[in-house]
This record gives C-alpha cells, structure tokens and sequence, in this order.
C-alpha cells in the first residue's frame, strides 16, 4: 500500500485535528482547575454561614450564657472542617445578634478580606460569592454596598 499526495494530506489533517482537540481538552482542564477552588471556597462559606445563622436562631434563646461564635463551636451546635477554619473567621454583629459575617483568611483561594453576610432572621446572604444581578439585588440576596462595606461590630 503507497501513499499518494492525497494520502499524506488526509492524514495530516487527523493529526492536526487531533492536535487542536486535545489542545481545546488540555485548556477546558485547566480553566476548570483554576475556578474549582473558588466555587469550593464560595460554597463553604455559604454552606458555613447558613449553619451558624440557623443555629443562632435556634438556640440563642435556650442557652444559659451569652452566645457567641466560640459559645456555638464549644456547645457543637456547629462542626468546622480544618479547610473551612484555614480559610474563614466567622463573627456574630450585633447584640442580640442579627447577622453572621465572613472574612476571609489569606490561606482562602480567592484572597484574604473578602466578606461575606447572613441575616439572622431571613437567612439571606450577600457579598463575595453571590452573583451580583438586577435579580438578586431585587430579592435581597446581594446589597449593592456589599462588596465595600466593612464590618461594624
């Protein structure tokens, strides 16, 4: 079997797609490991906001002494992992408290000083991580301020 001019072309043409192909694959991996971290970080503090709130508003009411973050790890009513402790110091604005904020730690993927809100009582969240959008805003989700304000114990 002999190649002809036609031949060597064609298969060119394969190796070159194949080429461009797993370039496109190689660029898709990448991209995907460079946001993965910050989708994780944004969903941890998400995820980690929401359970301090709730079990603010459960249990502040019951509890004998002044509740505070620490008060809330001591008594269990929520369990950090290592990688959430690393990347985000929680606080409780307010007395009685009315939000929990996020500030994040330099170990944090995305950078340090970044913040994050709930509210107490509605459970909304705003701030870093939380799509800024004409719909978000009308719900309550974001504060337009959000991403400039600074913490007010």
């Amino acid at each position: 079997m002999s190649l002809h001019s036609d031949g060597i072309s064609e298969v060119l043409k394969i190796i070159l797609l194949g080429v461009i192909l797993l370039c496109l694959v190689g660029a898709g991996i990448w991209v995907i490991s460079e946001k993965f971290p910050l989708y994780q970080a944004k969903k941890e503090v998400t995820t980690s906001i929401r359970e301090l709130a709730n079990s603010y508003a459960k249990w502040s009411k019951l509890a004998d002494d002044p509740v505070t973050i620490d008060y809330i790890y001591n008594k269990q009513w929520v369990i950090l992992d290592k990688e959430t402790k690393d990347h985000w110091t929680f606080d409780l604005i307010g007395d009685p408290a009315h939000h929990v904020v996020a500030q994040s730690l330099p170990a944090m993927p995305g950078g340090r000083d970044k913040f994050v809100w709930c509210d107490i009582q509605t459970g909304k969240i705003w701030g870093w991580g939380v799509p800024e959008t004409e719909d978000s805003l009308k719900a309550g989700l974001i504060k337009e301020e959000s991403f400039s304000k600074q913490v007010l114990h």
